[in-house]
């Protein structure tokens, strides 16, 4: 009985302990990682799954460690809680795909949470004699167009992209900018993606084209474009799928800068080539030709000038300055910039000039100095001016004529042989009608005088209103100019608003840009203006008759 007692109890103890044991293990955590294959190719996709048997969080396990071996994608991550006739268990998942960089036995480190690990995994990476090359996915080509400057001086570098496989196979791709230390590098326009074929296979093209400019003088490096990312590529034959990495690093070049030449006259211009030009036109559009051109006071005449230069930015061209003579008035536009490609710019600037003076009004040359980068020696542009011969204008004179009744063309011839007391008779009433005519000529004068002391009439005034009424821009522009250079006025500040308005008239034709003019502001204080006229009151009397 009491060893029966004893056995009883004994078994009850170690019941006891057991269930302990096993509660113990029902709560600790466990985690698990498997592949989907152990034997694969290098660049062979395949996927690592890990999986923990409690509710943790996505980023208790950092899949970073497997950089150094495996290409790595994106991990995905999902929980679920599964309750079984009571029961609560909860579950907690990785996937991700992964390939092996390098041929040989490639580990899988274990994996720890929450003090529990998984086992290290041995992945043994064979050879595929069928594994594309990288030139066969992706390429990039760089090309810089000169190798040798001159401060100032820029060269293109020309850059493209091709993407011969699908492009919604690459992964985290990114293209590598070039790099240009110690020199100034700007982009040329916007990058062109585009398709096209290569042969015989559709391909995806990215164009891009950078100017790179020297700014000192030495010896420099220049970086063409690379790439970096990966391709998943999948074979038809064996159905597997590799993430195969296309990383191209960027061709480079040398760059050799060389010292503005001390015996360079003028202002430093280095260029591969330039050409200067010019288009004359007069007012009606039409090309002027010859060394010489007859024109008359207030037409004008455009002078429509080219530079174009091969290798320079447009921020760094000459600035044209031409000293006209004062009799020329001149309007000049702001100079334009376009691009004629392969590195040449082209700078447009537009003269609008009008002749103000009666002569002949020499237009100069003009001279550019500039080195060439190609020779290495300096040379000179030129263009030739123009000679004007200026006749004088349409103006309406200032004041009317006297008009006296003229005697008839011709008369009749009467011969008398006894003239009598008839040509002492012919001969009093001649010295009487002369007498008439000169009261009569006294008599109007001082009428007119009268006149111009009450109301003062400007003839030209009146005649610049009468052009600006009819739109005539270059008849307004020669009266205004000439009513105001002659005529004396109490009112300068008015007279000043007159001048600023005349030029916002010629801007409104000349400009380049067309601004909306109204001739009624004009009209308005040309005719406020002509009442401050000053009058002198002649000092000395009239002579008598």
């Amino acid at each position: 009985m009491v060893m029966m007692k004893y056995l009883k109890s004994y078994l009850a103890f170690i019941f006891a302990i057991l269930s302990f044991v096993a509660s113990s293990t029902a709560f600790a955590t466990t985690i698990q990682a498997t592949v989907s294959k152990n034997k694969v190719v290098k660049n062979e996709v395949f996927q690592l799954k890990v999986v923990v048997d409690q509710k943790v969080s996505s980023d208790d396990i950092d899949f970073s460690v497997l950089e150094k071996d495996f290409y790595l994608g994106r991990p995905s991550f999902g929980t679920s809680i599964n309750i079984i006739n009571g029961k609560r268990t909860s579950h907690s998942e990785w996937n991700i795909s992964i390939a092996a960089q390098r041929i040989g036995i490639s580990t899988i480190p274990a994996f720890t949470v929450d003090g529990a690990s998984s086992q290290p995994i041995a992945i043994q990476v064979g050879v595929d004699n069928e594994q594309p090359n990288v030139s066969d996915l992706v390429e990039v080509q760089s090309h810089l167009n000169k190798t040798q400057l001159y401060p100032n001086e820029s060269a293109l570098l020309k850059t493209r992209l091709i993407i011969k496989a699908d492009p919604r196979r690459l992964q985290n791709p990114q293209i590598i900018p070039p790099i240009a230390q110690g020199l100034t590098l700007a982009a040329v326009g916007d990058a062109s993606q585009y398709q096209s074929a290569m042969d015989g296979m559709e391909v995806t093209v990215v164009d891009q084209d950078f100017r790179v400019t020297a700014d000192q003088a030495g010896e420099f490096t220049v970086s063409g474009i690379g790439f970096k990312g990966s391709v998943v590529y999948g074979n038809n034959r064996s159905g597997t799928t590799r993430l195969i990495d296309a990383s191209t690093p960027a061709e480079q070049f040398k760059l050799v800068v060389h010292p503005i030449p001390e015996n360079y006259q003028g202002n430093w211009l280095p260029a591969s080539k330039l050409e200067l030009n010019q288009h004359w036109t007069d007012s009606s559009g039409k090309p002027i030709a010859g060394a010489r051109y007859e024109t008359k006071v207030g037409e004008s005449i455009t002078r429509e000038i080219t530079l174009d230069i091969d290798g320079i930015t447009a921020e760094r061209f000459p600035n044209i300055s031409v000293n006209y003579p004062s009799s020329i008035r001149i309007y000049q536009e702001k100079p334009q910039f376009s691009d004629l490609g392969k590195g040449t710019t082209r700078m447009t600037l537009t003269q609008v000039l009008i002749p103000q003076l009666e002569g002949e009004i020499a237009l100069n040359d003009i001279s550019i100095n500039w080195w060439s980068s190609k020779e290495k020696q300096q040379q000179t542009a030129t263009i030739k001016g123009l000679i004007l011969s200026v006749a004088a204008g349409e103006a309406l004179n200032g004041s009317e004529p006297l008009v006296l009744n003229s005697l008839p063309s011709s008369a009749e011839t009467i011969t008398v042989k006894d003239s009598g007391f008839w040509p002492y008779l012919t001969a009093l009433f001649a010295t009487l009608w002369l007498i008439t005519l000169l009261f009569l000529f006294k008599a109007r004068s001082a009428k007119t005088q009268h006149k111009h002391k009450t109301k003062v009439p400007s003839r030209k005034s009146e005649a610049l209103i009468h052009a600006l009424s009819k739109g005539d821009v270059v008849q307004a522009s020669f009266l205004g100019k000439q009513w105001l250079s002659e005529t004396q006025f109490s009112d300068e500040q008015l007279k000043q608003q007159v001048k600023d308005e005349l030029d916002a008239m010629n801007a409104s034709v000349y400009a380049t840009e067309k601004r909306h003019w109204d001739n009624k502001k004009l009209i308005k204080l040309v005719k406020k203006l002509d009442k401050s006229t000053k009058v002198k009151p002649s000092s000395e009397p009239l002579e008598p008759l």
